[in-house]
């Protein structure tokens, strides 16, 4: 089964990073150390057929919220003020079972400290 992993770090720290991002500087160590934990694991998922997809996302500063009001369709800037954490990657892999999906994610909190949710994606029918 496909399930998706959603990875959120705190608000406050991402939006520290983020103000002393320098791309032309080395990466901060833990910064390094979590990008070569997922190379690795995205290396070994690839290698299981587990992995089928991961990305990294733009600074929550990017996220336009589109919703529908008594006024119509209204867009609005992200992120609020009042967020603690912000979504910063997510990941698609396909496991045989619940509990292979739930290890992979408590490897990734582990490694990263990173909250990570889990959902199973549907491959049928399924009420919302």
């Amino acid at each position: 089964m496909k399930y998706i992993m959603l990875a959120y770090t705190n608000a406050e720290a991402w939006g520290e990073a983020m103000a002393n991002w320098d791309p032309n500087a080395p990466m901060p160590k833990e910064v390094q150390e979590a990008c070569d934990f997922y190379e690795q694991l995205n290396k070994e998922l690839t290698a299981t057929g587990e992995f089928v997809a991961t990305e990294g996302l733009a600074d929550p500063s990017h996220t336009k919220t589109i919703r529908k009001s008594a006024d119509g369709v209204v867009t609005t800037d992200g992120p609020y003020a009042e967020v603690k954490e912000v979504l910063v990657s997510y990941a698609i892999l396909d496991c045989a079972s619940h509990e292979r999906v739930m290890e992979i994610a408590a490897r990734v909190v582990d490694a990263v400290g990173d909250t990570v949710e889990v959902r199973p994606i549907p491959s049928g029918p399924e009420p919302f």
